[in-house]
């Protein structure tokens, strides 16, 4: 992704925002000489370890090990794709952003962008007056009345109403100037196979539906009268992609953050009534089933997720459907199974104690396993057989093969099958788990070197041409100085977060850093090939006894050759170090 977005504009965008303002609206930070200490946002603590350094726009916590540059703590703290977060603080540092080659087609392809954008907005904004002040609007607002869902949340989720009648909007996008096939493609009209065009959405409740930036890329509606089908959704477009969208992601941004929690259900209605009844973590899909993408989304933005599905048939299976995603995602989730005549919105509106739910909830794996208990007959064989191979590809999608083994064991005591036996069924290659390697000891010379390359990208070619990474003996600094060496970028803006996890903290923590200035890259890299040397001049000497032993003079005549010629080597390095 990182190369879509020119070097020269993520510069541009870095040096438009300061680090510290953008980690203050998260973390309280202290001076602290250079640098700017306070309590981590990414875990628990109570003596803060987590550095801001300003100058160099870099973080990094060192009880945890997470660190990076601005774009990296957006997405994190905030649960952003990369490219949100370019997007959010391009906007605060007022850059104008090109993503993609500058060629005429991906020109026309952003200025497109722009314009569906320009026109949803200006959809939302007469949808809206619609409902607020448009005669056409009192049937909406009479249900939004009935719904419980006050003015407020009307406001926040920018709630509108398409009047009834076959062009309304098309006429008022045209009295704008804008061009209907533009309107069409945007999700908004729809042609007529006689020629013209109509509104999509007529005599309904109108749900603008927003990216995680707040953007109008598309719209939902209920219908108000007779009509099918009751709820419509936008059509695929340049701008919308319902199987990567959640409804109310961007009104619920504070509050995932602060529980780190999300709530999800399966329609627009319920999401409203949840926010309004102070459950302000709620999402919905759009109209379809639960996606791999959504389940990325989510977890870049939570720990937990919370399944609070209608309570009919339907509902029930939606949520058991979900499962192997969550396990594929190794994001922990709960359900909350209502009762069959409610779903959340009738729940709530009830009475009924939805915070109690939510506590009780069981994890969605455990309440699988009671589910598959109950619809088939643990009695007999063929039942348990049945409730095994409903489980199988359930066993297979966990990734994690401590995970795996957990609920493995969790299914053979519930299902009263034979753990071994089970365990053969769905044992996958390489599942195996390996002992932790022990943390290695750190070499300051190595560790100085990498810290070298990090601030002074033009010592990175001589590092390759001389192939010092061989004389590495830190396997996870000579990756670190390998990684650097592939990158051109400097330490403000080298992409630390593309680099492994190990790397990453490693790297963020040597960004932070206040210490001595850099050492002399040249005394460094001698230092290492020296300690190289020294150990062949040993592996000379022992050569050389072998050698003088066995009477091999023309051995040992070759073998003293080669220990003066190891010696200048090793002479020149000495006089590099200044020993």
């Amino acid at each position: 992704m990182t190369s879509l977005i020119p070097d020269d504009v993520l510069e541009a965008i870095r040096q438009g925002v300061s680090i510290v303002d953008v980690v203050g609206a998260h973390v309280t930070l202290k001076r602290a000489g250079r640098s700017w200490k306070g309590l981590c946002p990414f875990h628990g603590e109570k003596t803060p370890s987590f550095v801001v350094n300003e100058e160099r726009g870099t973080y990094h916590c060192f009880g945890c090990g997470v660190g990076g540059n601005v774009f990296r703590f957006l997405m994190e703290a905030e649960g952003r794709s990369f490219r949100e977060a370019v997007e959010v603080l391009a906007a605060r540092a007022g850059v104008v952003l090109r993503v993609g080659s500058d060629s005429p087609e991906d020109r026309r392809e952003r200025q497109e962008r722009d314009v569906l954008l320009e026109l949803l907005e200006m959809a939302a904004r007469y949808y809206r007056q619609q409902l607020v002040a448009g005669r056409a609007g009192e049937a909406a607002r009479a249900y939004l009345t009935r719904r419980g869902i006050g003015a407020e949340v009307a406001e926040e989720f920018r709630l509108g109403c398409a009047p009834p009648g076959w062009d309304n909007l098309a006429r008022y996008l045209s009295g704008k100037g804008s061009d209907p096939g533009l309107a069409a493609r945007a999700g908004l009209l729809s042609e007529r196979t006689t020629g013209g065009y109509y509104d999509r959405l007529r005599d309904r409740l109108v749900f603008p539906i927003t990216d995680a930036s707040g953007r109008v890329v598309s719209f939902g509606g209920r219908v108000l009268g007779a009509g099918e089908p009751k709820y419509l959704n936008g059509p695929e477009s340049p701008v919308f992609h319902k199987s990567e969208m959640l409804y109310g992601l961007h009104q619920a941004g504070e509050a995932l953050r602060r529980e780190k929690r999300a709530l999800l259900v399966e329609g627009y209605v319920d999401v409203l009534s949840l926010h309004a009844a102070g459950f302000r973590s709620a999402l919905a899909t759009l109209g379809t089933s639960l996606t791999r993408e959504h389940t990325q989304a989510l977890k870049r933005r939570v720990d937990e997720v919370v399944l609070l599905y209608d309570g009919d048939e339907a509902g029930r299976r939606a949520a058991f459907r979900s499962l192997e995603l969550f396990l594929t995602a190794v994001l922990p989730c709960r359900v909350v199974l209502l009762p069959g005549e409610h779903d959340p919105d009738s729940y709530v509106r009830s009475g009924g104690d939805l915070e109690a739910r939510i506590g009780e909830a069981r994890p969605l794996f455990v309440a699988f396993l009671a589910e598959l208990s109950e619809r088939r007959d643990q009695g007999t064989v063929e039942g348990r057989l049945a409730a095994v191979e409903a489980l199988l590809p359930v066993l297979a999608a966990v990734s994690d093969p401590l995970a795996r083994d957990l609920y493995l064991r969790q299914a053979a005591e519930v299902l009263g099958v034979g753990e071994d036996l089970l365990r053969a069924r769905v044992a996958r290659p390489g599942a195996a788990s390996t002992p932790p390697a022990e943390p290695e000891e750190v070499d300051p010379v190595e560790r100085a070197l990498v810290r070298c390359l990090l601030l002074e990208p033009t010592l990175r070619a001589r590092f390759s041409a001389h192939g010092v990474e061989e004389w590495m003996r830190s396997d996870v600094l000579r990756r670190a100085a390998a990684f650097l060496a592939s990158r051109s970028e400097g330490a403000e803006v080298v992409p630390v977060h593309d680099a492994p996890a190990d790397l990453a903290s490693l790297l963020s923590a040597m960004l932070v850093e206040e210490g001595p200035p850099m050492a002399p890259y040249e005394a460094l890299e001698a230092r290492l090939r020296l300690r190289c040397l020294d150990a062949k001049n040993a592996d000379l000497a022992r050569e050389t006894q072998r050698a003088v032993a066995n009477g091999d003079d023309a051995e040992v005549l070759r073998l003293q050759r080669a220990k003066m010629e190891l010696d200048q080597a090793r002479q020149e390095c000495r006089r590099q170090i200044g020993a």
